[in-house]
């Protein structure tokens, strides 16, 4: 079984510290391509904060029109600005969160990004590496629709605020906050449903993907090869085909598809994908 597709993950992956790609992985992005395969975004950033990066034509030219965003929730078209697909949160998340009365909540609605205070904006400023601009903070915070909600707060107290409310899950606390997202959040889910609809493929067998952090543990795990990058996150590093020692440029422009060659006859399949 040969790749057809290449997945990857933008920050901390295809990214410099810069938020650019340099112009040697470009090289190699295009040597990618000219082997016939064909190219995916799959980030935890939504539209707004993806077009934050303000990626260069040749960039975004490279890559297929849909990309796979929020961490498998939406499918975005780079070509026409357009959310073909797009999963959320329930209505009920937010007014539940702010009847329990924690004061610093973060919405990303997909199209922007809202907080409850100037202390929660600077907090996930910091956190994300975004302007601090780019957040509005407004004591009405948007019910719907909310891609992802971040708490600043204890875990267990949002917990038990959403006791109830079905359709949503609680990350693990992390910085002192956790992301409340919709149940089934994956990358793996994500480009599986892409996968299927799109381009007709049963499994993800044919996908390579790289990746570096948490966000990308199941996906490395479950296509046909995971290519880990060297300073990934353990899970990821473990869960990979492959942990690359030197730099991503120098693996696609001169190493790939070495150390690939035992690749999974058919991706894994992922608990959360129907």
């Amino acid at each position: 079984m040969t790749f057809g597709y290449a997945a990857f993950d933008l920050d901390g992956t295809l990214l410099g510290e810069d938020g650019t790609v340099d112009p040697v992985t470009l090289d190699g992005l295009r040597r990618l391509r000219e082997h016939g395969l064909s190219l995916l975004v799959a980030t935890g950033r939504s539209p707004y904060r993806l077009q934050q990066l303000g990626l260069r034509t040749e960039v975004l030219d490279l890559f297929e029109p849909l990309m796979l965003l929020r961490d498998g929730d939406i499918q975005w078209n780079w070509r026409t600005d357009a959310i073909e697909s797009m999963r959320t949160v329930p209505d009920t998340v937010v007014p539940a969160l702010l009847a329990w009365g924690f004061p610093d909540i973060v919405v990303d609605t997909g199209r922007g990004i809202v907080a409850t205070s100037e202390s929660a904006a600077a907090r996930y400023a910091r956190l994300y590496r975004c302007p601090r601009s780019s957040i509005a903070v407004s004591g009405r915070l948007p019910h719907s629709p909310a891609l992802k909600v971040t708490v600043f707060g204890d875990r267990r107290d949002v917990v038990d605020a959403l006791t109830g409310i079905d359709g949503c899950s609680i990350g693990p606390r992390k910085a002192g906050r956790c992301n409340v997202v919709p149940h089934g959040s994956c990358k793996t889910a994500g480009l599986a449903r892409l996968m299927a609809e799109r381009y007709a493929e049963p499994t993800l067998g044919r996908v390579v993907a790289f990746g570096d952090g948490d966000n990308d543990v199941c996906l490395l795990g479950s296509v046909g090869a995971g290519v880990a990058m060297a300073d990934s996150h353990p899970g990821a590093a473990r869960a990979a085909s492959l942990r690359l020692r030197g730099t991503l440029a120098g693996y696609l422009n001169a190493g790939f598809p070495r150390g690939l060659e035992k690749i999974r006859r058919a991706g894994r399949r992922c608990r959360h994908a129907t």
